[in-house]
């Protein structure tokens, strides 16, 4: 029926998203005034779709030139449309550098961020002389060798429950700078590697100093012990640069019991 689309006042509901974008044109996720943001366009194709404004919720705040395959968006409807068309509808209004993978409908007590026990994040890396042109805006170019093993090495190092503070921004709203890395994986990719990263949470940037810090062992610049020192040290001036933001990807939000399971089952068995 055409009119079970339409808005119920009587009846809340809680719509969750899996949105992947490129966000090489976005200036984050959070929504900024006078700036593009993921949140305003997901919020602005909501309001087309079905006249209400609503705000949207994220797993996280990526930064600007970040990207994301999973990140997870909430919010709340009295609408009675269906999970599929409000994923379609939303699709329709979207931008091209933005998509909504999955659609479901959530319990009410569900929150894209405070429902989330662990994230994963990505960063590649193409190494070599040859431009990566048709990864441009999607990996971080570093033309010089770079050392695998020792990396790793120096890995554990960012492995387990630990102060952060020396691989936070300067700019951060977090009450504190514990934070648990429960894996840290570099890969090799056809063309460089691919750095992996999975806790209950990430402070600002970090993920992007943690692989900075790294780098700077890879170049032979530093032995793997020394990433255990700037953790020790408190002090982000001791650790390498920021790594640049194009490289970074969000990967996939962790959730128990996890709202989109059913949809995931699904596409595997298609």
């Amino acid at each position: 029926m055409v009119d079970s689309i339409f808005p119920d006042p009587l009846v809340p509901r809680r719509i969750a998203l899996t949105v992947k974008y490129d966000g090489a044109a976005f200036c984050g996720f959070q929504r900024q005034p006078g700036f593009r943001t993921v949140q305003e366009e997901l919020e602005l194709a909501w309001a087309a779709v079905s006249g209400e404004l609503q705000v949207v919720h994220g797993s996280g705040r990526t930064d600007s030139g970040v990207h994301a395959y999973g990140q997870v968006v909430h919010f709340s409807t009295s609408s009675a449309m269906p999970a599929a068309i409000v994923q379609r509808a939303m699709n329709a209004y979207l931008p091209e550098d933005l998509v909504i993978r999955m659609a479901v409908e959530a319990p009410l007590g569900f929150h894209a961020s405070h429902s989330a026990f662990s994230k994963h994040y990505l960063y590649l890396i193409a190494t070599g002389e040859e431009r990566p042109v048709l990864q441009r805006g999607k990996v971080t170019w570093i033309r010089r060798p770079l050392d695998l093993f020792a990396m790793r090495a120096a890995l554990p190092a960012l492995i387990g429950t630990h102060d952060f503070v020396a691989f936070a921004a300067a700019r951060r709203s977090s009450k504190t700078t514990i934070r648990t890395v429960t894996s840290a994986h570099i890969l090799p990719t056809r063309g460089g590697l691919a750095f992996h990263f999975r806790g209950k949470g990430f402070l600002y940037r970090q993920v992007r100093n943690m692989v900075g810090t790294l780098l700077e062992v890879g170049y032979g610049k530093r032995a793997p012990e020394w990433v255990g020192h700037v953790r020790d040290s408190g002090e982000r001036k001791r650790g390498g640069a920021t790594a640049a933001p194009e490289g970074l990807y969000l990967w996939r939000v962790f959730y128990q019991p996890n709202p989109f399971s059913s949809l995931a089952q699904g596409q595997r068995s298609k």
